[in-house]
């Protein structure tokens, strides 16, 4: 039996104006301590950290900046000694398919710059949110056909369905990774599960004879863990997660009493039973192929429907999701994009003296400043301001972010000559 773990690490804050209190706190309870497990080999797996993160990290205070440091340090030596294999994403977490086709460039390029000056070379490419569309993959394929796509099962209209495929493109292939969105929101909300408070439903395409009551434990029991993968009954299993939220807050364990290293507990005391595998470890000699056009616009919400692909970010006005939303939450929402509308229009415009994104990305000067104000286009203003209520969205932090990263970045980019 063959898992694939593919975590993604993603930070959004500014080191000079806006630094919350759970930077700190994550860094040193998760990404430290499971760094640490990870250059010791205990679980292969691939890993993504944001551009962003990385370079607010470094640039934030010095105890940030050396807790930040070491986690860099310790990746790098796991990606030397094969026990990882890096990702890359898009430098602010923007979804994707809201920007201009240059932006998404800009975005894709400069991240991979930043992944590998810190981690090295990457291996495959995930886009923010699994937010996909057909022009989204065309450019990045167009950039990075080398990488390898991750993408999730809703994008080619399936469900729990995983594993290696390639996507047929005019000028060739590319080798991708699909990735169940259901096994993703198990672990993704593996503490709340473990409780049930009265807001968790079971999932709509769970497996009608698979029991929601100990389903919900899977993060947490090793011996349901392995009940669920082989009642599933197929030999590759991949799971996408988020590094500092999918399990972690309490499904972390000490490797031993002696190291400070920390990783999945229910992986660690399965490890020897389940064959744990990096993502270039697929064999796609017999991968499936789709062509480009048959792939559905979706993200990795359980909620994404093909009419409503980005509900926290881009929700459809006829769509469940704004309908069941308070008004003072859709003009929020409608406000952000509005924003992120005005960043496009002024990129656009820049770029266009230039005479176009490569000659731009040539001048030094610009290019510092295109990184600095990326973050007006993060996504996590729209998810704290229309996510599900269950999950505790932290709306003070939308309107901080946008007060101390969006409308300042904004006026940057105007002010750049």
């Amino acid at each position: 039996m063959h898992f694939y773990d593919l975590i993604h690490g993603y930070q959004p804050f500014d080191p000079k104006t806006f630094i919350p209190k759970w930077v700190k706190t994550n860094l040193t309870v998760k990404f430290l301590p499971t760094s640490l497990a990870m250059k010791h080999g205990i679980i292969l797996r691939g890993v993504q950290l944001q551009g962003w993160t990385i370079e607010s990290w470094l640039g934030a205070s010095s105890d940030i900046g050396q807790l930040a440091t070491k986690t860099l340090a310790n990746l790098k030596i796991a990606k030397q000694y094969g026990n990882i294999e890096i990702g890359t994403s898009a430098y602010s977490h923007a979804i994707l398919p809201m920007l201009s086709s240059d932006l998404i460039r800009a975005q894709i390029i400069l991240d991979r710059e930043v992944v590998e000056k810190f981690l090295g070379k990457a291996t495959w490419f995930w886009p923010p949110e699994g937010a996909v569309d057909k022009r989204t993959l065309k450019i990045v394929h167009e950039i990075f056909p080398d990488l390898i796509l991750l993408i999730p099962d809703k994008s080619l209209g399936r469900y729990n369905f995983h594993g290696p495929v390639c996507i047929k493109f005019r000028d060739g292939y590319q080798r991708a990774i699909v990735y169940s969105c259901l096994f993703k929101d198990l672990f993704m909300n593996a503490e709340d599960y473990r409780k049930r408070p009265k807001y968790v439903r079971r999932p709509q395409h769970l497996p009608e004879d698979l029991v929601w009551a100990r389903v919900r434990r899977t993060v947490h029991s090793p011996k349901i863990f392995l009940q669920v993968l082989e009642y599933l009954q197929k030999n590759v299993f991949v799971l996408m997660r988020d590094w500092e939220n999918a399990g972690s807050k309490k499904g972390l364990r000490k490797i031993d009493q002696r190291s400070k290293a920390k990783d999945m507990g229910v992986f660690v005391k399965v490890k020897d039973k389940i064959d744990f595998c990096l993502p270039s470890q697929f064999n796609w000699s017999k991968a499936k192929s789709f062509p480009i056009s048959k792939i559905l616009p979706a993200s990795w919400e359980m909620d994404s429907t093909p009419k409503d692909p980005f509900p926290w970010w881009q929700p459809n006005k006829y769509g469940r999701m704004w309908r069941k939303r308070k008004p003072l939450r859709r003009r929020r929402i409608v406000e952000w994009q509005e924003l992120v509308k005005e960043y496009n229009f002024i990129f656009r415009q820049k770029v266009k003296k230039y005479g176009g994104l490569q000659k731009a990305l040539k001048d030094k000067e610009f290019k510092k400043v295109l990184k600095s104000t990326l973050p007006a286009v993060h996504s996590c203003v729209g998810w704290h301001y229309f996510a599900k209520r269950a999950w505790k969205p932290y709306y003070q932090h939308s309107r901080q972010a946008i007060e101390r990263i969006v409308l300042p970045a904004i006026e940057k980019m105007k002010n750049t000559t």
